[in-house]
């Protein structure tokens, strides 16, 4: 196995640092999930999760696919100072023009989703997390290469936000405590981020005139078009789910899929996140280096995911009883269905970033997410009324095959 292309020293530190990030960002609220699902008890748990699944929605508009093109633009301005601080004060009153739009839309649930009226408390709680979402500059970090000091500040805020969980949340009325806890502790890790960047790089507010026109917007808008779409994909299947079934229901599979993500984002988006700024490099100078790095590093993802997954199938059992609890035992058979999706997911992801980003082809961005949202769509109508939970699980999985097979189509014919 050829681990050449994962050798460099610097991107070694940035892939460690990423897995820090992700550990706080998913694997701590992962590990109160235990003390959580036994408090609030499958139901009160899938309505804090239904909760989650609608703000996840606005999540993505707030972050608008300045997660590629943002770190794209950083990575290729770095050493500019005066474009490095008109991109940061871009991305920031853009995504802050977002969070306002994003707060007006659940207002519009209040009045005409009866879900979110009856429980708007919930909603908002969770809904203050993109709070956070708008100052942390995740984007900045990445770009510059320069995520080993944050991944700390991080990690550590991240505990505090457990700690917070368990001081507050006792009963299974205590929901909305829940989620307000995460949502203080997300909102904390944004704003030392965002104020260490300020400092540290000596940015001075500018507000941009033309926003619509900005480079770094111009060239997110494509992308922000397919991660809506595509990462809805993680989204609709509750989202149907809060249609047919109910918040039980909900709970146990949003339990098995809690734990499912936690482990695709920690096992492989590291490595994911810190190869874009090297890859973009390649294919910046040479699109046939960059398809041979890209060839490189995709041998030991697969291997490292593939392994995971085997992981994840055996270990199943195991791992609901100790995260979930005894009124879970529900989640194993959907949890050991879950399992290949690690592997699936590195590949789709390892192609669509480094592939279709990478080679600058945003282009064909919307032409993906629109294939695999609305087969998605499809497929969680014709699979949830019949297969319940399990119906939601096969969509996830199948969307995720078609993913990968549309993204190698595009590559192949745009190698040249």
């Amino acid at each position: 196995m050829n681990f050449s292309g994962l050798k460099d020293k610097v991107l070694m530190q940035n892939i460690l640092s990423q897995g820090v990030v992700q550990l706080a960002v998913y694997a701590i609220p992962l590990l109160i999930i235990p003390y959580v699902t036994r408090v609030l008890e499958p139901e009160r748990f899938g309505m804090a999760c239904y909760a989650q699944n609608i703000v996840a929605y606005f999540t993505l508009l707030v972050n608008f696919g300045f997660g590629i093109a943002a770190t794209q633009e950083v990575a290729i301005n770095k050493d500019d100072h005066q474009k490095l601080e008109s991109i940061f004060w871009t991305v920031i009153g853009f995504k802050g023009l977002l969070l306002l739009l994003s707060f007006a839309i659940l207002a519009g649930l209040y009045a005409f989703m009866p879900k979110v009226h009856d429980n708007f408390e919930l909603f908002f709680a969770a809904a203050l997390f993109n709070v956070g979402t708008l100052f942390f500059p995740y984007w900045f970090f990445q770009g510059v290469e320069r995520m080993a000091k944050m991944s700390l500040f991080i990690f550590f805020i991240r505990a505090v936000g457990a700690v917070l969980v368990v001081l507050f949340v006792k009963t299974p009325d205590h929901a909305t405590r829940y989620l307000l806890a995460l949502s203080v502790s997300n909102i904390v890790v944004g704003l030392v981020a965002f104020f260490y960047v300020v400092r540290q790089y000596r940015f001075k507010f500018r507000l941009p005139e033309k926003w619509l026109k900005a480079e770094v917007v111009r060239k997110s808008f494509p992308i922000f078009i397919n991660a809506f779409l595509v990462d809805c994909n993680m989204l609709v299947d509750v989202t149907f789910l809060g249609i047919y079934l109910s918040d039980y229901e909900i709970g146990i599979y949003s339990g098995a899929q809690k734990i499912m993500t936690a482990i695709i984002m920690v096992a492989t988006q590291p490595i994911v996140v810190a190869l874009f700024p090297r890859m973009s490099k390649k294919f910046k100078a040479d699109r046939k280096e960059g398809l041979a790095y890209l060839q490189k590093c995709l041998l030991p993802i697969a291997a490292f995911s593939a392994i995971v997954s085997l992981a994840v199938y055996f270990l199943a059992p195991i791992a609901v009883q100790i995260m979930l609890g005894s009124k879970f035992q529900n989640s194993i058979p959907l949890l050991c269905l879950f399992a290949p999706l690690v592997f699936l997911s590195a590949i789709a992801t390892t192609f669509t970033v480094q592939g279709i980003f990478g080679m600058q082809l945003q282009k064909f961005a919307p032409i993906l997410g629109v294939i695999v949202f609305v087969f998605n769509c499809i497929a969680c109508c014709l699979l949830v009324p019949t297969c319940g939970i399990y119906g939601a699980a096969y969509a996830w999985m199948l969307c995720q095959v078609v993913e990968i097979l549309t993204v190698i189509l595009v590559i192949y014919r745009h190698q040249n």
